[in-house]
């Protein structure tokens, strides 16, 4: 019982942790917390649909496409919308983000209507395998691993490549990376097109095992937020273990407290963690030279 609860919670923990890493590359980034980022995954969900069930096209050519739709979408939000914004007050950006949410919805209704969809699973032809004498689903195994695939990946990009590292020291020091030849917006384009494309991952992933329809992404970000502020903001890993420690947490309290207010009393745990450790479990305190 109690395997096959862990099990489901870090299915669910590994989607929060997925939507946490969007929202924290692009604040780390920029320092603008996106709160059009669940929208802005929805939307690209529904494009895998449209190609999936429209057009007809296999797995294999959707997720490509829709990973190049996600980065392209992130680029121009970063570079019309937000890119003018620098400068202003981080209140601006916000609301920004929050008008592009109500922007982003009540256009994909006008587009696909407010009714609600099946989005086919990539893997909908396996079957549940055994896991330490436990049904594990397909969607579940395929959610746990492609979390843990995207995680590695985009810290890789971050530590080792040159975009990677102009985009870390640009947003350490706007200033001093200007003065290396780093060409900061371009670095903040990557921040965000790498949180769309993380957010689209997710939507892909949570699309098949709930209905797709313009509110599907509403709890998950609420969800992300919360697990990367339960992690700490510090780095990409803390945010995927708070994730992860949410989707446990809810799945042991609901089973074992109250399936009614798991999700009340999961975040009533994360008000109490914040209380006692205000940068998150795993997060540090920036250290300012003056």
């Amino acid at each position: 019982m109690i395997t096959q609860l862990i099990i489901g919670g870090l299915a669910s923990g590994s989607l929060y942790a997925l939507i946490g890493i969007a929202i924290v590359l692009v604040l780390q980034a920029t320092e603008v917390p996106n709160f059009a980022q669940g929208e802005m995954a929805m939307f690209a969900t529904f494009v895998a649909y449209t190609l999936l069930t429209t057009y007809g096209l296999s797995w294999w050519l959707v997720l490509p496409l829709t990973l190049a739709f996600a980065a392209v979408q992130g680029v121009i939000v970063q570079q019309v919308v937000i890119r003018p914004l620098l400068g202003a007050p981080i209140i601006n950006a916000v609301i920004a983000t929050l008008g592009l949410s109500l922007a982003l919805h009540s256009v994909a209704g006008m587009i696909w209507g407010n009714q609600t969809n099946v989005l086919p699973s990539p893997v909908a032809n396996l079957q549940p395998f055994q896991l330490f004498g436990v049904n594990v689903s397909p969607d579940s195994a395929l959610t746990i691993v492609v979390s843990v695939v995207m995680i590695i990946l985009f810290t890789l990009i971050l530590r080792h490549t040159r975009a990677g590292i102009a985009l870390r020291a640009a947003s350490q020091n706007q200033s001093v990376a200007k003065l290396m030849g780093i060409a900061v917006s371009r670095s903040f384009a990557l921040a965000w097109a790498m949180g769309a494309m993380a957010g689209a991952v997710a939507g892909i992933l949570v699309a098949p095992i709930l209905f797709l329809d313009v509110n599907l992404m509403g709890t998950l970000l609420i969800k992300g937020f919360a697990g990367a502020v339960l992690g700490g903001l510090s780095s990409l890993g803390a945010v995927f273990v708070g994730g992860l420690l949410l989707g446990i947490v809810e799945n042991l309290l609901g089973a074992y407290v109250s399936g009614t207010f798991s999700e009340a009393l999961s975040f009533t745990l994360i008000i109490v963690v914040l209380i006692v450790a205000p940068n998150g479990i795993f997060g540090r305190v920036k250290s300012q030279k003056v």
